[in-house]
């Protein structure tokens, strides 16, 4: 059986992580970035024109590492960032400052997604719990419309990691790259339509004392 856990069980394994254990955020965005990077690399896709999609959250952080780490690769990115960066989440911003001070161009208008030959979903992550706003919603529906491969981080943008359950829109994926565990919600419901193959990584998230996976993934 595959060991799943649900979305705020991870995120009680970051906090935990982080501020207990004593590892930085940036640490984790980094091995993140580097784990999709791997995915991306063994061969499966075409990374000759890639996108980018990122979000305000922490997902959204990810994919701008993500988009670094492939043009330091010489692979040719548009990295795109939906909605106001003031709202940013701090992390995400501090990735933007990063992209920045290496001269990467932050795209903030969604071109023609046919015209990629791959595209990051850095969208929405785990902590998403309420339906797609609209506008993103129908960005969703056009990269889905495109047909180009997908890849999600941590789990498709618009679904729910925990219940498997659409919230309005959500991105069908060629594959999802998951931290640390598999989420309940990839394995269930939409998740199974979805995720697409689901690759599980291990960024250096810390098990708390009494965290027990098995009990979680029978739950």
């Amino acid at each position: 059986m595959v060991e799943a856990i649900t979305a705020q069980e991870m995120q009680l394994l970051e906090r935990y992580t982080i501020d207990e254990i004593g590892v930085s955020p940036l640490v984790l965005m980094e091995r993140t970035a580097m784990s999709v990077i791997e995915v991306l690399g063994a061969g499966d896709f075409d990374l000759s024109n890639v996108l980018v999609l990122c979000g305000l959250g922490n997902n959204g952080g990810d994919g701008i590492a993500i988009a670094r780490l492939l043009i330091q690769k010489g692979i040719n990115v548009d990295l795109l960032i939906l909605g106001d960066e003031k709202r940013a989440s701090p992390r995400t911003l501090n990735q933007l400052n990063i992209a920045r001070n290496y001269g990467i161009e932050v795209k903030q208008r969604a071109s023609d997604f046919r015209s990629y030959t791959a595209i990051v979903d850095a969208l929405f992550g785990i902590g998403l719990s309420k339906p797609v706003p609209a506008k993103l919603g129908d960005v969703i529906k056009r990269i889905n419309s495109a047909n180009v491969p997908v890849v999600s981080v941590d789990t498709p943008s618009g679904l729910d990691a925990t219940t498997g359950e659409i919230l309005g829109s959500s991105i069908r994926a060629a594959a999802t790259v998951t931290f640390g565990y598999a989420k309940t919600g990839l394995l269930k419901n939409e998740g199974l339509k979805r995720a697409g193959n689901i690759y599980v990584k291990d960024i250096g998230v810390y098990k708390y004392p009494d965290f027990d996976a098995e009990q979680a993934s029978a739950e």
